[in-house]
C-alpha cells in the first residue's frame, strides 16, 4: 500500500500528456480568432486603404451640373431693382474644376494616411502581444490547478483503495485502531482538499474560455506548457518603441503638411451650358467659359511659426517618453530577471529536499513493515512530502509565470 501510493506521487505528474488534451496553443489560436478587438483593427487596416484612394480621387478632374431658376417678381411700387436681378435667371452649367502641380500635396496626405496605419498595425500588434500574455497567464494558473487537483484526487483514490487493507492489518494487531481513525479522518480531508481543488480549477478555466471567447465549459485536460525565454529581449524591438519611430515621422509629416499649405496654388476650371436672364432666350444664350484660379499665401499673423513651435513641443515630449520608455523596460527586464534566477534557485533547494524526503519515505516504508515505526509517523512524513511536492509544482508554475512575462515585456 504505502509503495503504491509512494509511486503514484510520481506517476501523476506523467498521466497529462494525453493525445485530446488541450494546450496552450489552441487557447492562444482561440483567443486571437475570437477577438473583436483584432476584428476592429483589421477592418481600421482596410478603411485606411480605402481612405488613400479617396484621397487621390479628391485630386482628380471634379465635375459638376448645377441647375438654377430664380425669377424675381416685380409690381409698380415694389420688387428688387432689374439692374441688379435682370428680373431672373435661368441657368444649366457643367462644371470641371482640376487643382495642379498637386503631388507633393498628393504625397504629404498619402504618408498622413499611411503612418496612420502603421500606427493601426502596431496597436494591433501589442493587442496580440497582449492577448497572448493574458491568455498564456491564466493558462498556467489554470494548468497548476489541473495538477493539483489530479495529484489530489489519484492520492484520495490510494487512501480509499486500502482502507480494507489496514483494517485487516489493524485486526492482526500490526496496527492501532487510532491508525485507522487517522487514515479515515485523511480520506476525509482530501475528499475536501479535492472538492476545493476541483472549484478552483473550474473557475480558472472558465476565466481562460471567456478571454478567449469559448462558450461551454468543456473537458478540464490540460497539457504542460513549453516555455522557453526567448533572446530578443531589447527595447527596441518592443512595438511600444516602434511608435515612438512612428511618431516623429508624424512630427515631421505635420511641418512638410504645414510648408505645402504656405505655396502657391493654382486651379484651373472650366463650364458649359446656357445661363439666361428668360426662358425664351435659353437657345441663344448657350455658352463656354473658362479660368484660373492662382493663389499665394501673403500673411496670416505668423500662424505657421505657432504651428511649428506647436510641433517642437509634441518632438520634445516624444524625446521625453521615449527616453523614460527605455529606462522602465530595463528595470522591469532586470527585476524580472532577478526573480528568474532566485527562482531556479529555490526549485534546486526544493528538489535537494524532495530528493531527502524521497529516501525517508523509503525508509519508513521498509520499517512499516517490520513493525519499528507507527503508521501515523509516516503519514506525517508523507504528508510532509506530499506539500514539497506541491510547493515544487506552484514554484516551477511561478518560474514560467515569469518567462511568460520576459517573453511578452514591452
Amino acid at each position: 500500500m504505502i509503495k503504491n501510493i509512494f509511486c503514484t506521487v510520481f506517476l501523476v505528474f506523467l498521466i497529462f500528456e494525453k493525445s485530446h488534451a488541450q494546450s496552450l496553443d489552441s487557447f492562444i489560436n482561440s483567443g486571437l480568432k475570437n477577438s473583436p478587438l483584432l476584428y476592429d483593427f483589421n477592418n481600421q487596416q482596410l478603411s485606411g486603404k480605402l481612405d488613400s484612394l479617396l484621397l487621390l480621387a479628391s485630386f482628380k478632374p471634379q465635375i459638376n451640373q448645377l441647375t438654377q431658376a430664380v425669377h424675381y417678381p416685380t409690381g409698380s411700387d415694389w420688387g428688387y431693382d432689374a439692374a441688379i436681378t435682370n428680373g431672373g435667371n435661368y441657368a444649366a452649367l457643367l462644371n470641371i474644376t482640376q487643382t495642379l502641380f498637386s503631388k507633393k500635396r498628393i504625397n504629404g496626405q498619402l504618408q498622413t494616411i499611411d503612418l496612420l496605419n502603421q500606427t493601426l498595425k502596431l496597436n494591433a500588434k501589442i493587442t496580440v502581444l497582449d492577448l497572448k500574455k493574458s491568455i498564456s497567464a491564466q493558462y498556467l494558473t489554470a494548468y497548476a490547478d489541473f495538477v493539483q487537483y489530479n495529484f489530489n484526487k489519484s492520492i484520495l483514490q490510494q487512501l480509499t483503495n486500502e482502507q480494507s487493507t489496514i483494517k485487516a492489518l489493524v485486526d492482526k494487531g500490526v496496527y492501532l485502531v487510532t491508525d485507522f481513525m487517522n487514515l479515515q479522518i485523511m480520506i476525509k480531508a482530501q475528499g475536501i482538499t479535492c472538492s476545493q481543488s476541483y472549484n478552483q480549477l473550474k473557475n480558472d478555466v472558465s476565466l481562460l474560455n471567456f478571454l478567449c471567447g469559448i462558450t461551454g465549459q468543456g473537458e478540464f485536460n490540460l497539457t504542460k506548457p513549453e516555455l522557453t525565454l526567448q533572446n530578443n529581449i531589447n527595447p527596441e524591438s518592443s512595438p511600444v518603441y516602434a511608435q515612438f519611430r512612428i511618431d516623429s515621422l508624424k512630427n515631421i509629416n505635420s511641418r512638410q503638411l504645414i510648408d505645402l499649405n504656405y505655396r502657391p496654388k493654382i486651379n484651373v476650371f472650366a463650364d458649359g451650358g446656357f445661363n439666361s436672364i428668360a426662358p425664351s432666350n435659353i437657345p441663344h444664350n448657350l455658352g463656354v467659359s473658362a479660368g484660373i484660379n492662382f493663389t499665394v499665401p501673403i500673411y496670416d499673423g505668423k500662424q505657421r511659426k505657432l504651428q511649428y513651435n506647436k510641433i517642437d513641443l509634441a518632438e520634445n515630449t516624444r524625446i521625453y517618453y521615449r527616453r523614460y520608455y527605455s529606462s522602465q523596460y530595463r528595470m522591469q527586464y532586470d527585476q524580472l530577471n532577478n526573480q528568474l534566477v532566485m527562482t531556479d534557485q529555490l526549485l534546486t533547494e526544493i528538489k535537494n529536499q524532495l530528493s531527502d524526503q524521497e529516501r525517508l519515505i523509503e525508509l519508513y516504508r521498509i520499517e512499516l513493515e517490520k513493525g519499528i515505526v507507527r503508521f501515523l509517523d509516516f503519514i506525517t512524513v508523507f504528508n510532509n512530502y506530499t506539500a514539497t511536492k506541491i510547493t515544487f509544482l506552484v514554484t516551477e508554475m511561478n518560474r514560467l509565470q515569469i518567462i511568460n512575462q520576459l517573453n511578452y515585456l514591452k
